[in-house]
């Protein structure tokens, strides 16, 4: 497939996410730490796809499936053959569903060369795909990178990841033509650069645009809410940096997702965040209410041609299918009638 024919089939899927987005626009997969259950649980995958199918899901982001791999191979090996990754691409099939699935980041910028990277990813690609890759259900690869922003004139970093990225993607594409490749970067919006250096929504457009004009990366899924994930950013913190990558993705001929997130640092400014990074109490975290998300979609669907997530696991579900917390049971409750009084009828179970 030709990379015009790789855009009619994207643009299919944005017709299809426009269509869902009408009134208004709402999650359609998020991003799940894929646990390896032992063959005793794996019922487990079936309940935490129809955790998703039931919230109108159509996507399921793997994360961990370089891991998942590993233990299927380990089981053949041993002679009892066992992978949880096939159960849950075959389950896709049957329930129409399509997955992305992560490619491992099995080198950073400073840290090896390139061309290692380039060739140790390659070569995982091809057993991968050769194993998997008959699923219909297989439709995309995630570039599993989340570097702090950088800017054109850090040109020895900048060049370090787009040869990486550049030479993924031409991996992926030679062996599946059909399947677009993916990113999903971060913004910093804290201006006194306490965990990354703020780099001005400007700089940062800058760079992707000249990123995925050489990288050919079909994809952009950002994060919407910046690095930190704090409760009170605003539309104005976050609208410039969408503008920004939005611009970016049209230079480049790039498709713009957003990745709406739906968890949460529940802080209230920036000074008790700069006390929680001295201390980083987990029960700081929250899931994001539905009063904040709820907007936060409706402006999502003015920029995005699809909206994906993190948060879904493990705020409102659990991701190894075990029975929810209340809490979870709370956010999944809040979500679900949230979506089904947005739709002509509440969301069928994924069964």
């Amino acid at each position: 497939m030709t990379r015009r024919s790789r855009w009619f089939w994207l643009g299919c899927c944005w017709l299809a996410a426009t269509s869902l987005q009408a009134a208004p626009p709402l999650l359609h997969g998020t991003l799940w730490w894929m646990p390896y259950l032992p063959p005793e649980s794996q019922e487990r995958y079936a309940e935490c796809i129809r955790q998703q199918r039931d919230v109108g899901f159509n996507w399921l982001w793997i994360l961990n499936s370089p891991s998942l791999f590993q233990k299927a191979l380990q089981n053949e090996d041993a002679g009892k053959p066992y992978d949880p990754l096939e159960i849950v691409l075959r389950t896709a099939d049957e329930k129409k569903m399509r997955v992305m699935v992560d490619l491992p980041p099995v080198g950073w910028c400073g840290k090896a060369k390139a061309e290692e990277v380039v060739d140790k990813v390659g070569r995982y690609a091809e057993r991968f795909f050769a194993r998997y890759g008959k699923h219909p259900s297989f439709a995309a690869w995630y570039l599993n990178y989340e570097i702090n922003p950088l800017t054109s004139d850090q040109r020895e970093a900048s060049q370090w990841w787009r040869k990486v990225w550049r030479e993924e993607v031409a991996v992926c594409h030679h062996l599946a033509p059909h399947c677009f490749v993916s990113i999903s970067p971060f913004f910093i919006l804290d201006k006194k650069g306490q965990i990354a250096p703020y780099v001005a929504p400007n700089q940062y457009g800058q760079w992707w645009a000249e990123t995925l004009r050489e990288t050919k990366i079909d994809v952009v899924m950002l994060q919407d809410s910046g690095a930190e994930h704090l409760a009170f950013f605003s539309r104005a913190d976050r609208e410039p940096f969408w503008r920004a990558m939005q611009a970016a993705c049209r230079q480049a001929g790039c498709h713009f997702w957003l990745n709406v997130e739906s968890g949460e640092l529940s802080l209230p400014n920036w000074e008790a965040y700069r006390e929680y990074l001295a201390r980083r109490r987990p029960e700081t975290w929250q899931a994001t209410p539905i009063d904040r998300l709820g907007p936060r979609l409706e402006l999502a669907g003015r920029y995005a041609e699809e909206i994906v997530n993190w948060g879904y696991f493990p705020f409102a579900a659990s991701a190894d299918g075990k029975p929810p917390t209340p809490q979870q049971a709370e956010a999944y409750r809040r979500y679900k009638a949230y979506r089904d009084q947005l739709t002509a009828s509440p969301v069928p179970s994924g069964g």
